[in-house]
C-alpha cells in the first residue's frame, strides 16, 4: 500500500537534491582551509594564563581580608559536601503506624478461656448456689422474692 502523497513513480528527493546542489568556489575552499590549518594557542598557554590571573586575583584580595572569608566559605562547602556524601546507619523504628496496623494478629482463645500473657487459661465459673435475679435497671435494685 502506497502513502497517499506518493505518485505512480517513486521520487527520491534526497538523491535529486544532492545531484543539483551548488559547488563552492575554489577561492573560498582555499581560504577556508588556510584558516582551519593555522595553529591555535596551546593548552599550556591557556593554563599559564589562568594561573597568572588566579595569583593576581589573590594578591589583590589579600590586603582586604577576603581570603579569610573565602577560606571559611570553602570550609563550609566541604563540610556540607561531607554531610551529603557520608552514609549513616538508620536505626530500625519499631513503633510506627504501619507496624501497628500490619502487626501479626494473636489467635483468639477458645470459648471458656481467656488470655493470660501468651497462654489461654481456663476461666473459673461462678459459685453454685442461689442466683439473685435483678430487676430492670430503672428500679434500682434487686427484685423481692415472694
Amino acid at each position: 500500500m502506497k502513502p497517499f502523497w506518493s505518485k505512480r513513480r517513486s521520487l527520491d528527493l534526497e538523491a535529486e537534491l544532492r545531484s543539483h546542489k551548488p559547488e563552492p568556489r575554489s577561492e573560498f575552499v582555499a581560504s577556508l582551509s588556510k584558516h582551519v590549518r593555522t595553529e591555535r594557542p596551546t593548552a599550556r598557554l591557556r593554563l599559564a594564563l589562568a594561573g597568572v590571573l588566579s595569583v593576581a586575583l589573590l594578591a589583590v584580595l589579600a590586603p582586604v581580608g577576603a581570603l579569610g572569608s573565602a577560606g571559611s566559605a570553602v570550609k563550609g562547602v566541604t563540610s556540607a559536601a561531607t554531610r551529603v556524601l557520608t552514609t549513616h546507619a538508620r536505626p530500625a523504628v519499631k513503633n510506627t503506624p504501619a507496624a501497628s496496623q500490619y502487626a501479626k494478629k494473636k489467635k483468639a482463645c477458645p470459648k471458656g478461656t481467656k488470655r493470660h500473657g501468651a497462654k489461654c487459661v481456663k476461666v473459673k465459673t461462678g459459685v453454685k448456689g442461689v442466683r439473685v435475679h435483678r430487676g430492670p435497671h430503672f428500679t434500682g435494685g434487686k427484685m423481692k422474692r415472694g
